[in-house]
């Protein structure tokens, strides 16, 4: 069997704007499933390890602020990011499977021909 598997940077993309789309939607729940957060004022520059957990609500402490391309832009990092990792864990998985198979390679240069061209003298 021949083994011609390509990347394609169509799926990439894809994968890409439904992590985008998924932290957006993520921004949006955030901010329906928490109503305080429409409410909050507070805001420090100091750092308070004690309020840590609150960055789970970054995505929609942007929105309710209405930083929309703050949001847009954090958005699409992280979606680019996601979908670098989830990429990359799918690849290794199939690598790992593949690997599994005990068929012989088909090679597509017949075995008597030079792979390059010989030096000129």
């Amino acid at each position: 069997m021949l083994d011609c598997n390509v990347d394609s940077v169509r799926a990439f993309l894809r994968i890409w704007l439904i992590c985008t789309a998924l932290v957006l939607a993520y921004a949006y729940l955030d901010v329906r499933l928490n109503p305080w957060l429409t409410t909050e004022t507070h805001f420090s520059m100091e750092p308070d390890l004690s309020r840590l957990p609150e960055l789970l609500h970054w995505g929609g402490r942007l929105l309710s602020h209405r930083a929309l391309g703050l949001l847009i832009g954090n958005a699409v990092v992280l979606g680019g990011l996601a979908a670098l990792v989830l990429h990359g864990v799918v690849r290794l998985i199939l690598r790992l499977r593949r690997r599994g198979d005990d068929e012989p390679r088909v090679s597509i240069v017949p075995g008597g021909s030079p792979t390059s061209v010989p030096p000129s003298r």
